[in-house]
């Protein structure tokens, strides 16, 4: 067994199990959380009772009802699964200096120095599933992974049953590995295709194969790969929130339409959420992009470039602003987007002839205002009712923010 140690963590049910903690009423029934409540909605989290109905990540609302008639569908509530993850992370700091959140529902914790053994980390990972439903909800459940490598971890914690741990080490790694390719984390359903047709069935039989022929036949991926599964640290954790290449937002509309009123609420929707978590990060963008899909499948893009960097909401709404205003569309509005990139740390250097200084520490005194007393507490007149038009959402694979 290898010195380091790694635990992974990861909520089961997560959306639906709040959900049903908040409730009491909706604990033992098939719950599935929405987007919006709509009869062209989809699903994009199911309780544990509506995923044995056959109700996924995915199915309409009108196949869930079908599925299961006494499902019970729920709006997803960001704020109240955020507010949940900040509790959860915040227990699972007390245990290590080194806490990577992966996802709303998933974060990895660096042990070694922390546990001396196995043992110790799987007595760390009991404890925190007793924290976590004595202090948070009784009705929240987490799957745990635990072994030398990052890699390995998530593995584990992927394949444990529901509430439950498994553990492991390089003296029991290949009983664990007899399985799909797609069950390992990083290997899609195109990149099993291309594994199969080099004759790699298996996670195990992808150990077992010439590091040298997979380099040669994949690539440095291929060899990425290849090491995970031979339990070669590749990935090391990132302690805190990572710096994200870009940032942004998309929005699935509930109203297709060419209304521009409508569309230019939820461009300042996104705007300002892509702004928020830009300031929250210290972070300034050389590029802000709008991107347009109708509901033929075309799409209208426009990137516009600052002339110094952008930093407050309005520095980049205001050009996109106006060119959605002016824009000719298509046809029917599905679904809109918004990126930052070229991002780069602060600055807070001082023009001779500008007051900009003084504009970003507004941003950031209307941010903490907010933060502290809720969204739009204080905020511009171009968010006026976007609240009901683009309701907040939240995604799995999506970092969030929490209090040490």
């Amino acid at each position: 067994m290898k010195g380091k140690i790694v635990l992974h963590l990861d909520m089961n049910s997560y959306f639906a199990s709040v959900e049903q903690q908040a409730n009491p009423f909706l604990r033992g029934k098939p719950v599935a959380i929405c987007a919006y409540l709509s009869p062209r909605g989809a699903i994009i989290a199911s309780s544990t009772e509506a995923k044995a109905k056959g109700i996924k990540v995915g199915v309409g609302v009108q196949e869930a009802k079908r599925l299961a008639p006494d499902v019970v569908f729920v709006e997803n509530e960001p704020a109240k699964y955020r507010c949940v993850t900040a509790r959860i992370f915040k227990i699972m700091s007390e245990y290590s200096d080194c806490l990577e959140p992966y996802s709303i529902d998933e974060a990895f914790l660096e042990l070694t120095g922390w546990a001396k053994n196995i043992k110790e980390a799987e007595k760390i990972g009991l404890e925190l599933k007793e924290r976590i439903k004595n202090e948070v909800g009784e009705w929240l459940k987490c799957s745990i992974g635990i072994s030398y490598t990052k890699f390995l971890a998530k593995f584990a914690g992927d394949i444990a049953p529901k509430n439950g741990m498994v553990s492991i080490t390089s003296e029991n790694l290949e009983s664990y590995l007899n399985r799909e390719l797609t069950d390992a984390w990083g290997i899609g359903r195109a990149m099993s295709v291309r594994l199969r047709l080099l004759g790699i069935q298996t996670l195990l039989e992808l150990k077992q194969v010439d590091p040298i022929f997979i380099k040669r036949q994949l690539g440095s991926y291929g060899y990425y790969l290849w090491a995970n599964v031979n339990g070669q640290e590749i990935t090391k954790l990132e302690n805190g929130i990572k710096i994200p290449k870009s940032i942004g937002h998309s929005y699935c509309l509930a109203k297709r339409t060419t209304e521009k009123d409508y569309l230019r609420t939820v461009l300042a929707k996104l705007c300002e959420k892509s702004g928020r978590r830009l300031r929250n990060l210290e972070l300034e963008a050389k590029n802000a992009t709008l991107y347009l899909q109708y509901m033929s499948g075309a799409h209208l893009t426009k990137t516009i470039a600052a002339g110094e960097s952008f930093f407050t909401t309005h520095e980049f709404l205001a050009p996109l602003y106006d060119f959605l205003t002016d824009a000719q569309l298509l046809g029917p509005v599905r679904m809109m987007a918004m990126t930052l990139t070229k991002l780069s740390p602060v600055s807070d250097q001082l023009g001779l002839f500008s007051n900009r200084n003084k504009i970003k520490n507004l941003s950031r005194a209307m941010d903490l205002v907010n933060n502290r007393y809720g969204e739009y507490t204080v905020t511009s007149g171009l968010l006026f009712n976007s609240e009901k038009i683009a309701r907040d959402r939240v995604g799995f694979r999506k970092t969030v923010s929490f209090e040490q």
